[in-house]
């Protein structure tokens, strides 16, 4: 159910009409007169799980100006205790129960385009779901603050609201972002001057307004009473965007070096990161592209992992990172050793790509995955029983912030047994061979006192063997950090 995390996609021409992808009616939409949206899955098959809020406001840091910079990190801390309608008693009561004790989340996530708002209430309280409501369309949703609010963000835990990416500041991150729309719009950064109240609550009405906001529930709750709560307590939220945003978006990552210094000193890792545009989803043939797509990338990962495993066990980490990011998919393969290794270890990983890029995929790790995914398939929905509502109401938002038809289970099972069915080993060998013939980008973290390794060396031997034929863009540039950054694979 995973189908949209990560990845390449591409255009796919088929002479077959595709087929739209249709939503998954199990979860009920609604919109109120102010432009305010909501969202409510309900789940009698998870009658004992906690009922997930999810407030998802698209205000970030990008919309600060030099004199605002900080408002949008301030703004979720002063929320967090501050409400015109719930007794400080109240307010303490819902956030001693608001937060997961087993799976806890940050109530607030601030990021360059977002801010997030998280609650998980423990189910059969319809009090404390009346009052969670209240407490986001009065403070979350963008109440007017007080000078006590104000003074309380000194005292409130860093934890209580992080940012997104929850590091900033990291080497790889600046790196990343050079040349994007996000560069001077840092997420979680501090007012350089003493904040006025007056100047906060001038900026929650101009940038948090009901338009611009969805209220996410996944529970189980009784769906009328719960509509009709929302209905009288967002609708009396007022204001409308009037401003346009400047999109958060990535630009594309040419081949190129990025050294970082690692704070480990027992591992060097070493990072070839391929990416790609991202397109959305919405019909059945886009869909089988990327889930091609998908299966390539995970026997290009299988089959050296299969290698690695037999000549060095467990003293080299392997792992594959996909994810999609400001209108940019990326996909990372990743190798850790010891630094006294790692000249072997990247000698064996050119080998495999270039055996892939010659051969293929061996017809055993084919089947051993179409296998898997079958096996999968066939026990889907006793899979989809078992899910929790923080990981429905999570995949729903990752769905909808990339532009993916969250489809149900039942289309779901149709397209996924037919891709199945038509899946050839010449097809995934095709994709497979597409991506390693695609030159990346080289990251590569050492410590400081053991730089074994010349990163250009290696590089050029991955060329020369892969990608000789592959123009070497003009823009291409190295990119050297030398702030410490550790990696975890």
């Amino acid at each position: 159910m995973r189908y949209f995390i990560g990845g390449v996609l591409m255009a796919l021409s088929s002479q077959l009409p595709a087929e739209t992808l249709q939503p998954d009616p199990a979860w009920q939409q609604g919109k109120l007169d102010n432009g305010f949206s909501w969202q409510l899955l309900q789940t009698p098959q998870r009658p004992n799980d906690r009922i997930q809020l999810r407030l998802v406001v698209k205000t970030g840091s990008m919309v600060e100006t030099a004199s605002q910079r900080g408002f949008t990190y301030l703004i979720p801390k002063m929320a967090l205790f501050h409400s015109k309608t719930l007794s400080d008693s109240q307010l303490q009561q819902l956030w001693h129960n608001a937060i997961d004790p087993a799976a806890p989340i940050p109530p607030a996530i601030v990021s360059y385009d977002v801010t997030l708002y998280n609650l998980s209430l423990p189910n059969n309280r319809p009090e404390l779901l009346k009052e969670a409501l209240q407490w986001l369309a009065g403070s979350a949703a963008g109440g007017q603050f007080d000078k006590k609010s104000l003074m309380m963000i000194t005292q409130l835990p860093k934890h209580l609201v992080v940012t997104h990416p929850a590091n900033v500041k990291d080497p790889l991150w600046r790196a990343r972002i050079k040349g994007s729309t996000l560069i001077g719009h840092e997420p979680g950064a501090m007012p350089v001057t003493p904040v006025k109240l007056e100047e906060i609550n001038k900026f929650v009405q101009q940038w948090y307004t009901p338009d611009i906001m969805t209220l996410y529930v996944a529970g189980h709750v009784d769906s009328r009473t719960l509509t009709e709560n929302i209905n009288q307590v967002f609708s009396t939220l007022s204001g409308k965007r009037s401003m346009p945003v400047t999109m958060a978006t990535l630009p594309v990552l040419t081949p190129q070096i990025i050294n970082l210094t690692s704070l480990d000193p027992t591992k060097d890792t070493l990072s070839l990161t391929w990416d790609f545009g991202w397109r959305t989803i919405n019909d059945s043939e886009m869909l089988k592209r990327y889930w091609r797509d998908d299966l390539a990338r995970e026997t290009i990962f299988r089959s050296i992992k299969q290698a690695f495993d037999k000549k060095y066990g467990k003293t080299v980490g392997l792992n594959m990172d996909c994810r999609i990011q400001y209108q940019r998919a990326s996909c990372a393969l990743l190798v850790s050793a010891a630094p006294e290794k790692m000249k072997s270890v990247t000698e064996s990983l050119l080998a495999e790509l270039s055996a892939i890029n010659n051969k293929g995929v061996s017809q055993a790790i084919f089947e051993q995955i179409v296998q898997e995914k079958q096996q999968q398939l066939d026990q889907l929905f006793a899979a989809y029983a078992r899910v929790s509502t923080d990981i429905l109401i999570n995949q729903r938002l990752i769905s909808q912030q990339n532009g993916v038809i969250d489809i149900a289970p039942e289309q779901f099972q149709r397209l996924r047994q037919a891709f199945l069915a038509e899946l050839t080993l010449a097809l995934i060998t095709e994709d497979a061979k597409r991506l390693v013939a695609q030159e990346p980008s080289f990251i590569f973290s050492q410590p400081a006192d053991k730089r074994r390794l010349d990163i250009d060396q290696i590089r050029n031997k991955f060329k020369q063997v892969l990608w000789s034929a592959v123009a070497t863009p003009a823009a291409e540039q190295e990119v050297n950090e030398g702030s410490p950054v550790t990696r975890t694979n």
